[in-house]
């Protein structure tokens, strides 16, 4: 997982997990100013953190109107729905083969944290740790890029149409997951990702 050690990047994964959340809406144009003052920041690392969440698909520039948040249509949520399909289960497939002790403590303990989650934001950024994490040791970074910024769409999707409905569980299919992987068994483990991409 990269982590954020920069003023844009920390400014950039702000915004983004308050654009999936529905706290900033779809069309709303993010000012730079705004931002800045908020931030307590310049107007440079504003500018790179707006190029980010561009780059992220979360954020479109127009001119005229400058910055503003995405909007997705149906099609585009069964464009995500299928590009995850097929590319989670190559990097799970490659993952599988090189799991170490270590890597299933990690994946077990990210698939305890989502069960235990108490409430819907705080599951649905576990959730989203664990189909991270369980990708990780495919050393595919490009892949790994791609598929979070899948996920990232996935989750505005969750926040804006399940949240409320959201229930406490325990999630079988994330357990059949680990259970596959400790086999290594990658056939079984991609089998069982399909199916709970497809709910």
């Amino acid at each position: 997982m990269t982590k954020l050690s920069t003023k844009p990047a920390l400014i950039a994964e702000a915004l983004a997990e308050e654009i999936i959340r529905g706290e900033i809406p779809p069309g709303s144009r993010l000012g730079q100013d705004h931002i800045a003052d908020r931030f307590q920041s310049s107007h440079v690392p504003v500018r790179e953190a707006l190029q980010r969440l561009v780059q992220m698909e979360l954020a479109t520039t127009e001119p005229r109107r400058g910055v503003r948040v995405f909007s997705l249509s149906p099609e585009d949520h069964l464009e995500i729905q299928e590009m995850r399909l097929a590319l989670e289960p190559l990097a799970l497939h490659r993952a599988t083969s090189k799991m170490t002790s270590a890597k299933l403590i990690e994946i077990e303990a990210a698939r305890t944290s989502c069960d235990n989650a108490s409430e819907p934001i705080g599951w649905e950024k576990a959730n989203r740790t664990f189909h991270l994490t369980i990708l990780d040791a495919c050393e595919r970074p490009r892949l790994l890029q791609r598929i979070a910024q899948l996920q990232r769409l996935s989750a505005h999707r969750f926040h804006s149409r399940w949240r409320e409905d959201w229930v406490k569980s325990s999630d079988r299919d994330h357990g059949a997951i680990v259970h596959a992987l400790a086999r290594a068994d990658a056939q079984a483990a991609c089998q069982v990702l399909i199916r709970h991409l497809r709910r």
